[in-house]
């Protein structure tokens, strides 16, 4: 295995030992004996949203996973597999006001379908919160 599958199974690792989400996906990568660094971009904004993004999708313990993953949204192989494929499909984000949207909110994270989105944009593609959603 390479090492994006090594990221990807440390990120699991570290959530199934009771890490935070927000502690896991912040926490770089230290990679033991003769591992390289491939990217460079640990722990910068793009970086963060991609482990975030397979966090929300994969694992079940993750406070929303209803909402994404539990419902069947999904990440295609070439960005679960690769960080830097998905930096090269979705690019740097253009200010750090911006987060990781999806245009079809029932559509997976795949190129064509994700785009970085401002906070108002990321609102008005909500999906209508169900009762346990909300808490009831």
């Amino acid at each position: 295995m390479g090492n994006t599958h090594l990221g990807y199974y440390t990120v699991l690792a570290r959530l199934r030992r009771g890490w935070s989400v927000h502690k896991t996906i912040n926490t770089p990568l230290r990679h033991k004996g003769g591992g390289k660094t491939t990217h460079g971009k640990t722990g910068s904004k793009e970086y963060v949203a991609w482990k975030a993004m397979l966090g929300r999708c994969f694992y079940t313990g993750y406070h929303a996973y209803h909402r994404y993953g539990g419902r069947g949204i999904s990440v295609c192989e070439r960005w679960r597999t690769s960080f830097e494929a998905f930096l090269a499909d979705v690019g740097p984000a253009p200010s750090s006001s911006m987060s990781l949207g999806r245009l079809d909110n029932d559509g997976n994270y795949e190129p064509g379908n994700c785009c970085w989105q401002t906070a108002k944009q990321q609102a008005a593609n909500r999906s209508t919160p169900t009762r346990n959603d909300r808490g009831q």
